[in-house]
């Protein structure tokens, strides 16, 4: 905000945008003086007073003693009282002079530096000064004092995937506990967008990133974050150069396969994700294991998105082109799009054809019959990793997968 010179320690002004407009017009024309008739508000050292602040403190204008050059406004009027339409922020020196203490005192107190050092008197005056006062302490200002601004980035391909909503839950929940806010980034599947996302982030100056890769990521971005000591772990999906907290996605997927063998389906299809993503790659190579363990089966293999729309158009063609008797998806929402598909050609799930998914993710238990699938812990993913990013002790870590015995793939007869 501008403020008056240092000889004009009471100005009065019809508006507030009126008075900076004035102040403005008098850096280039000394000469300069605005008479109008006015509301009354008041400017007192720097700071922006309510008439109703100023007449209860006694304060009377005396713009006689002033130059025309140092008033901005000649006429003093009641009225409008606009000190609740430009409220000053309370700063720690409000607080400092409420509490009758240093404003370095408030700050021990406000960033839990006062144990032992500190009479609880002095303390407890402090806390009422800042609750009498509704203070809030400036994080900015605070995270420019620090050098740290107490923010983590996840950094996700596609936040309505519900497998991704829960792995931000877990990272959120321990950031949260541990005095940390979270900013959740959509990459959209898209690597341009991702690659602008690590610009942003290295300019907001994030603590740690959480990233769900689209694919390799752009590695001279990463690094330049890890120059800035910004702890970047991947989760879900292998990143080269970067430690991965993941699940075994190939020894679920394999066990899944198996699972669906020893049910007596002959004739699957399998819908794969991205070949880009290493998840997708993992949980392909675990169905194909468990095929070849079993001997030559007819088996057709079509790539998706990991997205239902992908699910579902990827399975129309399979069901219009090939007979089938079981779809396994590389995750749930794909799979969901096969039983759409399936059902809008008339055929009943389990009962004509069997679909199995992978995730397990919340909704999964809603479908009927429930989901055939494999649990990736989403959630404990992310809270391994907030943790890790938190404590910059990051290490590769591989979490147990569970094989769901559903109800959408069952014994052939």
């Amino acid at each position: 905000m501008l403020r008056p010179r240092a000889s004009c320690r009471t100005t009065v002004l019809s508006n507030y945008s009126t008075y900076v407009r004035s102040l403005r017009r008098r850096e280039t024309d000394p000469s300069y003086h605005a008479n109008a008739s006015c509301p009354s508000v008041e400017v007192v050292g720097g700071e922006l007073l309510s008439a109703a602040s100023a007449r209860a403190a006694g304060k009377i204008l005396r713009l006689g003693s002033l130059s025309p050059s140092q008033r901005g406004l000649d006429t003093l009027c009641s009225g409008i009282d606009f000190g609740e339409r430009y409220p000053v922020a309370t700063t720690i020196k409000d607080v400092a002079r409420r509490a009758h203490v240093s404003p370095s005192t408030v700050s021990r107190v406000l960033n839990g530096a006062d144990g032992g050092h500190m009479r609880a008197e002095t303390r407890a005056r402090v806390l009422k000064a800042i609750e009498e006062l509704d203070y809030t302490p400036a994080k900015s200002a605070r995270a420019l004092r620090q050098q740290r601004t107490h923010v983590i980035a996840i950094l996700l391909p596609d936040i309505s995937n519900p497998f991704f909503s829960l792995l931000a839950r877990g990272v959120e929940s321990v950031a949260f506990n541990q005095g940390y806010s979270t900013m959740i980034c959509d990459s959209n599947h898209s690597t341009e967008k991702e690659s602008r996302h690590l610009d942003i982030l290295l300019a907001e100056g994030v603590e740690g990133i959480v990233l769900v890769a689209v694919a390799q990521p752009e590695m001279s971005k990463v690094e330049r974050l890890l120059r800035r000591n910004v702890q970047v772990v991947s989760v879900d999906r292998v990143v080269e150069g970067l430690p991965t907290i993941g699940a075994d996605n190939r020894g679920g997927s394999r066990a899944l396969t198996e699972y669906v063998l020893s049910l007596g389906y002959q004739r699957i299809a399998y819908i794969a994700g991205p070949p880009e993503v290493s998840t997708a790659r993992e949980r392909l190579s675990g169905f194909l294991d468990a095929v070849q363990l079993t001997g030559p089966r007819p088996v057709t293999t079509r790539c998706g998105q990991f997205t239902y729309e992908s699910g579902y158009s990827v399975a129309a063609e399979l069901l219009r082109d090939l007979k089938v008797e079981a779809i396994m998806a590389a995750n749930d929402l794909m799979a969901l799009g096969a039983i759409n598909a399936a059902e809008e050609v008339g055929l009943q799930v389990p009962k004509d054809l069997g679909v199995t998914g992978f995730d397990h993710v919340s909704w999964a238990a809603f479908v009927r019959p429930n989901l055939t699938s494999v649990e990736v812990p989403a959630y404990r993913m992310g809270q391994v990793a907030a943790t890790q990013v938190l404590s910059a002790k990051l290490k590769e870590t591989r979490l147990e997968t569970r094989l769901i015995h559903g109800g959408t793939c069952t014994a052939r007869r």
